[in-house]
């Protein structure tokens, strides 16, 4: 009405006959309570009670979250109070009139009038025209039909409509432990609960349960909050009258309930109240509540805290009283389901199903191409069953295809209530691998968002940002797999507390949570409904690893534990469970079968046997097992607990290895070799040279002198550096030719060279099969033949390093005068030459390595080295010197055949 214009609302308040003063005037005042500045509107309950909202406002601040709160406190709580005044709701019937209530009087008919008039303090009411008629004490129906009955009366021809106006206002006053009690000036047609929200509420020790209305000294009402709020009963909730007193009496007696109910809090409670009554005031107790074990804590006679155990099953115990101080505890149900059955692995539906009387595994997996992945391993699961109360497992292990497509057969086996099944990917295979990943990333940022945490295909993040975690996401479950056998610090985890990780380096941090989130992950595989959906993500390996563990704790004093091992020429090494009658034959099926290497004559049981009461310790037993016996099921070797069985491979067996040839022979490529073979024959089958080979330069190498070459690089550095670090300290400042940074750095560049593991050979003789030459061919051998050359090179220390044309009868000094001659620094008393095939030779000093003649041939290269004098005085560069020529000979020897 207040936004309508003027003319609008002069229309509409003459259409429904009500003054618009109504809408202008301010609200009486009120007298100002202590403390306070500000003037407030006693009709509205809102307005009193901002001045105690900052108030409510650091009480909720300061509240410690361990204590429990009370039951209705939030009532008048103002930030969430939905509280409106009651100054403009329609008046009942049974209202009560008195002096100042407005009366909107209508006279239509042959006289049409309109007033508003106010009850006199005398009671009665003055209608212009007519005679005074007394109201006060009447109820709003009463004096609406009097004043109606009385004007038609004194005005035959005229018809009467009455309505409320402006209603009066009263004074009550509210006592006790309220939040504020005082007077207070509100609308005749208050309750007990207006008047409490306009005073604040009750303090934190007023009761809610004990609020009495006394009238003239007299109590007139009681009232229970309670009934209000736990069953919507407002019958108590009586309207007040001028002068009433509102009494808040301290409580008296309060009960905790906290567990599994709906509305876990404080509660007031009234003397004979019950335990079943407490549970009702809770809300009741959730579906997931355990009632025949709930514990009521209380003190006794002694004042000392003493727990009765109640089943809230049973009529006696729900009769048990409340006393004041109780706690009353309802515990959860076990989240472990009686009559079900577990499936995890590498099915298409993992999860829990029920158990009845006779269900077999073809009730629960009866089709190949619908219910198991296409990697699934046909041959090999279990069922795992436990035996006795104490949850002592037996493991029974089956043939999975045999099951689904042959039911009638043993393999289907009948399963017992709280079954599991565990069905397996074929070797170390697995399925939608990058979901477990991503959950196991997911678990990590959200357990750490204050940690960067970025994956690798993340943008990346500017240099000067703090260091993030980078994760390999692709690879995490792996690697946290990979490090959950290690010794990492694993985190304390309490309920409720995020987990405090040690105070390690990033890595070692990121390393420790992650082995504790898939170990956690592990503990509730068979269990937890998330936890099954994932095990379809896990490889063979990773499904058992819980089952290990429960088996290795079950282990008992004096009593074995059921863990086999097969090692060697299988798919998948190391530890199984020890099934019911286990073989040989079941062991290797739940290895995922033999490789192709494996040595079927002989294999290996080492088995521990207990000495005799003299002698102390074990002793360890071997015994030889022909695999071809128990594969063709001629022998049925069994196996016991902690029995190690081996597999070993074929002598020599290599099927893959290879050597490559490449360049001038007729038919290049990679050859598979056998053990025995030699240089010569390789070549034969590859055709022999072509007629531009050059035998003369030919490049040979091997990984085991690579490797070699790399091993004695790595040793001549370290002596390198220690070297530098004696020489930099002995010396004096002055004196001191080589500069550690300048040492530093030379040292860096000689480090840059890899040896490639080059073998010196002479081709031509190799062809010719003669014994001398000719050599075994190993795994990963190379073998390059170039094109003819045609020229001689010059590198190292003149003037400019090129190549130029062979001419037969040049020397050494004139190929390094066609290059510039030597540059100042250049060692000319070590100029040395790399032949072709890689052999060295000093001219006119003796060589490094035999060689029939000192004549320069095609495809040579003159070197000439650095003079090392001139830099430092280290004896040692000459070692370094000659190493690195070593290493360097084949790629020299190399660009120049290239180029």
């Amino acid at each position: 009405m207040k936004k309508l214009p003027r003319a609008e609302q002069q229309k509409i308040a003459k259409q429904y006959g009500f003054d618009l003063s109504v809408l202008t005037e301010k609200p009486t005042k009120t007298t100002k309570l202590p403390g306070e500045e500000t003037d407030i509107d006693p009709t509205d309950p809102l307005q009193p009670m901002e001045r105690f909202d900052e108030q409510l406002k650091s009480d909720e601040e300061e509240k410690d979250p361990t204590v429990p709160e009370r039951y209705g406190m939030k009532l008048f709580d103002s930030t969430i109070s939905t509280f409106a005044p009651v100054g403009n709701v329609p008046v009942p019937d049974t209202y009560i009139l008195g002096p100042d209530d407005e009366l909107l009087v209508q006279v239509y008919g042959k006289q049409t009038a309109e007033e508003t008039v106010t009850v006199n303090r005398d009671g009665s009411l003055h209608i212009p025209g007519f005679s005074p008629v007394q109201v006060a004490g009447l109820s709003f129906a009463k004096a609406k039909a009097l004043i109606s009955s009385r004007l038609s009366a004194e005005n035959i021809g005229v018809e009467v409509a009455i309505s409320m106006g402006k209603l009066r206002t009263i004074n009550v006053f509210v006592a006790g432990e309220a939040k504020f009690p005082g007077s207070y000036t509100v609308s005749a047609l208050s309750t007990v609960t207006q008047a409490l929200f306009v005073a604040g509420g009750v303090s934190d020790i007023g009761s809610l349960r004990e609020i009495s209305i006394k009238r003239a000294g007299a109590e007139v009402a009681q009232f229970d909050l309670y009934s209000l709020l736990l069953r919507g009963d407002s019958t108590q909730d009586v309207h007040l009258r001028h002068g009433d007193v509102i009494f808040v009496a301290p409580v008296k007696a309060m009960a905790e309930v906290a567990g599994e109910v709906q509305r876990p809090a404080l509660y007031e409670v009234k003397a004979g109240e019950s335990v079943r009554q407490l549970v009702e005031m809770a809300g009741g107790s959730k579906a997931g509540a355990f009632p025949r074990s709930v514990v009521l804590e209380r003190f006794n006679e002694l004042n000392v805290r003493t727990l009765l155990n109640l089943d809230l099953t049973k009529t006696a115990d729900q009769q048990v009283l409340v006393k004041s101080g109780d706690v009353l505890r309802i515990g959860l149900t076990s989240k472990r389901v009686e009559n079900i059955v577990t499936m995890a692995g590498a099915v298409v539906r993992p999860g829990q199903y029920a158990w009845f009387p006779g269900i077999k595994v073809s009730n629960l997996l009866n089709s190949l191409w619908s219910d198991l992945h296409l990697t699934v391993d046909l041959d090999y699961a279990l069922v795992v069953r436990e035996t006795s109360e104490l949850g002592e497992l037996k493991v029974v292990q089956f043939n999975l295809g045999k099951a689904i497509t042959h039911p009638e057969s043993a393999d289907n086996l009948n399963l017992s209530a709280r079954d599991l099944i565990l069905i397996f990917h074929h070797g170390e295979e697995t399925y939608a691998r990058p979901e477990l990943d991503q959950y196991l990333f997911t678990k990590l940022k959200k357990q750490y968002p204050e940690r960067q945490l970025f994956a690798k295909t993340e943008p990346e993040l500017d240099e000067k940002a703090p260091l993030p975690f980078v994760l390999d996401v692709a690879n995490l479950s792996t690697q946290a797999f990979s490090i959950l056998s290690e010794k990492v610090v694993e985190p304390v985890r309490k309920p409720g507390i995020k987990p405090e990780l040690p105070k390690v380096p990033q890595k070692a941090e990121h390393q420790a949570y992650l082995k504790f989130l898939l170990n956690d992950l592990f503990k509730q595989l068979y269990f937890d409904a998330q936890a099954l959906k994932l095990s379809a993500h896990l490889t063979r390996t990773e499904l058992l690893y819980p089952l290990l563990q429960k088996l290795k704790q079950q282990a008992k004093f004096n009593s074995a534990t059921q863990l086999v091992t097969v090692q060697g020429e299988v798919k998948v090494p190391g530890e199984y469970p020890l099934v019911e009658n286990a073989t040989v034959a079941e062991l290797l099926i739940a290895a995922g079968g033999l490789n192709d290497s494996a040595y079927l004559e002989r294999a290996e049981i080492t088995r521990s046997v207990s000495q005799s009461e003299v002698q102390s310790g074990l002793r360890i037993q071997h015994i030889a097992v022909n695999l071809t016996d128990v594969l063709q099921g001629a022998a049925k070797q069994p196996v016991f607990s902690r029995d190690r069985l081996t597999v070993f491979a074929v002598p020599d067996w290599n099927i893959e290895r290879t050597i490559r040839i490449s360049g001038q022979v007729k038919f290049p490529g990679t050859y598979a070799i056998q053990q025995g073979e030699k240089l010569s024959q390789v070549l034969a089958r590859a055709g022999g040279l072509t007629n531009d080979a050059f035998a003369a330069g030919t490049i040979f190498t091997r990984q085991q002198i690579r490797e070699q070459e790399s091993m004695q690089l790595s040793k001549l550095m370290q002596q390198l550096r220690s070297d530098i670090a004696a020489k930099n300290l002995s010396a004096e400042e002055e004196t001191a030719q080589t500069k550690p940074e300048d040492a530093i750095m030379m040292i860096a560049e000689i480090e840059k060279a890899r040896p490639i593991g080059r073998l010196v050979i002479d081709l031509n003789a190799v062809l010719k099969a003669d014994p001398d030459f000719d050599m075994l061919v190993e795994e990963g051998d190379e073998l390059y033949v170039p094109y003819n050359q045609t020229t001689v090179s010059v590198v190292g220390e003149v003037q400019h390093a090129s190549s130029h044309r062979f001419r037969s009868g040049m020397s050494v000094d004139d190929y390094l005068q066609l290059a510039g001659g030597y540059r100042k620094r250049a060692d000319d008393e070590r100029v040395y030459v790399i032949r072709a095939d890689g052999s060295v030779f000093v001219p006119n000093r003796g060589s490094w390595f035999e060689v029939s003649t000192q004549t320069l041939l095609p495809g040579d290269t003159i070197v000439v080295p650095l003079d090392t004098d001139y830099t430092t005085r280290l004896s040692l560069w000459t070692k370094v010197t000659s190493i690195i020529s070593q290493s360097v000979v084949a790629l020299a020897a190399v660009n120049n055949i290239t180029n």
